[in-house]
């Protein structure tokens, strides 16, 4: 089975033991969903939950190689603006995961959605950092998230 990790980017606000504690978190639910027979994992590597993920996924291929991990990246230039050291960290999960796909080329708001409906069509449940219906506090992008796009589609719908 198939699962999408993504998030509301409301992570970048936490501390770094809090980033420590949901890293662990993100770890023991891929082990748990291994166990419940998810061997793919689709993220578009965005900076926090999707790269984090990415490179947890990575670490827990060396114990059990049918895991894959799908990149589904928006648009070429995704990191460019990034720290040298997590362009670095982009690039080792690029060349460690199974397959790797840009979508588009333009950065624009429209790349991120065709990636995000992508990986949904291609899973069965979505795992979701952010608050529970944190759409009411922002209806702005009710009509192009991820998480709307799931619920469209009946994918269930785990939070991390």
């Amino acid at each position: 089975m198939k699962a999408t990790i993504a998030s509301g980017a409301e992570e970048i606000f936490l501390s770094d033991t809090q980033i420590q504690i949901l890293q662990q978190r993100i770890l023991f639910l891929i082990l748990h969903l291994y166990q419940q027979n998810y061997t793919e994992f689709y993220t578009n590597c965005a900076w926090g939950v999707p790269l984090w993920s990415a490179e947890l996924i990575s670490g827990i291929k060396k114990a059990h190689p049918d895991i894959l991990l799908h990149l589904v990246l928006p648009h070429e230039k995704q990191a460019e603006k990034w720290p040298l050291s997590m362009k670095k960290r982009y690039l080792k999960i690029q060349a460690s995961a199974d397959t790797a796909e840009f979508l588009s080329f333009p950065d624009d708001r429209q790349s991120f959605l065709k990636a995000d409906r992508f990986m949904i069509q291609n899973s069965h449940l979505l795992l979701f950092y952010g608050k529970q219906g944190f759409l009411n506090y922002a209806p702005q992008y009710r009509e192009t998230s991820i998480e709307t796009y799931a619920k469209y589609l009946n994918i269930p719908i785990r939070y991390i």
